[in-house]
């Protein structure tokens, strides 16, 4: 059993299937750990090859193996007040405005953390509100915790931590909502019954309409990293249909929904930002090109006009910046597959300028179609060695593609080139955190404080995620700080 080899052909068939039930995506350098884990299935399912063990797994009959794949597969890493900037938020501004706006009677505040592992979210949650109800007046509170790991929903409803866990809960939580038992920590009853767990599968489509909709504020963070592009982008817009008009969704640091969803609106709440759903006849389209956009001001993600542009005629310059300015107004509007049809004619010359190169990999990008928009930034970097554009918007790509040490490499390159790209240096920060260099993160985090300070050209808006300089900078300084007190 130890020896056996999984097969490239056999890796693909387990990948996808795991793809399509839990939206957990393995990518190939994830081979050798995701046959480890099969075969210390099959060995206690008494299978000794991996076509019988993907023909259980594919049957009727192999729904319950499938969980216990999952809960071997899924490593939950949490802790209490993770992100203390978000659940900052949460206490002192999103729950006062959800309050007031529920001013009627038997009303309810609705919480769902999505994907709640061993319950500390959920729970930190819960111990805000808990804190809260003394000076503030809440309705019936409901907080569902859901998760597709039965073995994590077991340790969060049981409510013992461990001293890494809780780590960060302020002192008065500590002594007021846990008692400690030896090495451990058990949290209180009163606590554990404000929660309701529940097996769920955020890969279910449709979600069930009376338990999954009408939600006041959803968390789901460092969830959809594990995911493919589009099951993540199905899963935004699913979250976007359960919430109430005027809700919010919480999301990872690392979990920008600039390519997957045009529906919510980005909203700076002190050192972090939230995604909000616009109450009816708001339209968050118009808000944010209203942010991006200024009078008489167009800008292109190019670092300046590519040789291929300049020996064109005068007229042949203007049609093509006419062009790009409509493809992008298109692209803001959430509309690539328009904004492509208008480029595709110009893709095809020879003399392809690299504003349209580039835009038509933002666009690839926009639509989860990132092998080609790798194919069309190297295109432009085999021309244009120097394109500052073309290494950014390649480490994004990359960065979208969950290919963390490719990422990093273009952003350094791009640094290479200008040193002064704040953008490329916020990347860097969360892609080092991300990869546990806490202390290279913390200095590209400060670089950019630095440079949007005191270069303020150093901001292009329109590759920024919906981040305004004002929302970065608080960002970073937040991100500095939780880096340096949980390090």
């Amino acid at each position: 059993m130890v020896e056996l080899e999984l097969s490239d052909t056999e890796f693909k068939s387990f990948r996808d299937l795991i793809a399509e039930r839990a939206g957990i995506y393995f990518e190939p350098s994830k081979q050798d750990l995701l046959r480890t884990n099969l075969l210390q299935r099959m060995e206690d399912c008494g299978l000794s090859n991996f076509a019988d063990y993907f023909q259980l797994l594919s049957s009727p009959a192999g729904t319950k193996e499938f969980d216990h794949l999952l809960n071997l597969i899924i490593i939950p890493e949490t802790y209490f007040f993770r992100d203390q900037a978000q659940f900052d938020a949460f206490e002192h501004s999103i729950i006062p405005e959800i309050l007031k706006s529920e001013s009627d009677s038997g009303s309810s505040l609705r919480i769902w953390s999505a994907g709640c592992s061993t319950g500390e979210e959920p729970y930190t949650i819960a111990l805000l509100v808990a804190a809260g109800m003394g000076s503030v007046k809440y309705p019936s509170v409901h907080i569902l915790a859901t998760d597709v790991s039965s073995v994590a929903l077991e340790a969060a409803r049981r409510g013992v931590y461990g001293p890494r866990s809780v780590r960060d809960v302020p002192k008065e939580y500590l002594n007021r909502f846990f008692s400690k038992k030896k090495d451990k920590y058990h949290l209180d009853e009163s606590i554990k019954k404000m929660v309701e767990f529940s097996y769920f599968n955020l890969m279910t489509e449709p979600y069930p309409l009376l338990e999954m909709s009408g939600w006041d504020i959803i968390f789901c963070r460092n969830v959809t990293i594990y995911f493919q592009h589009e099951s993540t982008k199905k899963v935004i817009h699913n979250f976007y249909q359960s919430l109430r008009p005027g809700g919010y969704l919480f999301a990872g640091y690392s979990e920008s929904l600039r390519y997957l969803s045009d529906e919510f609106t980005t909203v700076q709440v002190g050192g972090t930002f939230v995604y909000k759903k616009e109450p009816r006849g708001k339209s968050p389209k118009r808000k944010v090109r209203r942010t991006r956009r200024k009078r008489g001001r167009q800008r292109t993600p190019a670092s300046g006009r590519s040789r291929r542009l300049e020996v064109l005629s005068d007229q042949r310059v203007d049609e093509t910046q006419q062009i790009c300015t409509r493809a992008k107004e298109l692209l803001e509007l959430g509309k690539p597959e328009q904004a492509g049809d208008l480029l595709a004619p110009y893709l095809k010359k020879s003399t392809a300028s690299e504003s349209v190169l580039l835009l038509q990999a933002e666009i690839f990008l926009n639509q989860g179609n990132l092998e080609k928009a790798v194919q069309l930034c190297e295109r432009i970097i085999n021309y244009e060695p120097l394109s500052v554009a073309g290494y950014y918007l390649l480490g994004l790509v990359y960065r979208t593609w969950k290919k963390e040490g490719k990422a990093i490499e273009e952003f350094k390159r791009v640094l290479y080139l200008n040193s002064e790209h704040a953008l490329a240096r916020f990347n860097l920060g969360d892609l080092y955190s991300e990869v546990g260099k806490r202390d290279e993160a913390r200095i590209e985090y400060a670089n950019v404080v630095r440079l949007l300070k005191e270069v303020p050209e150093s901001f292009d808006e329109r590759l920024a995620g919906g981040f305004s300089p004002t929302l970065l900078i608080d960002t970073c300084l937040s991100r500095i700080k939780e880096l340096s007190e949980s390090g």
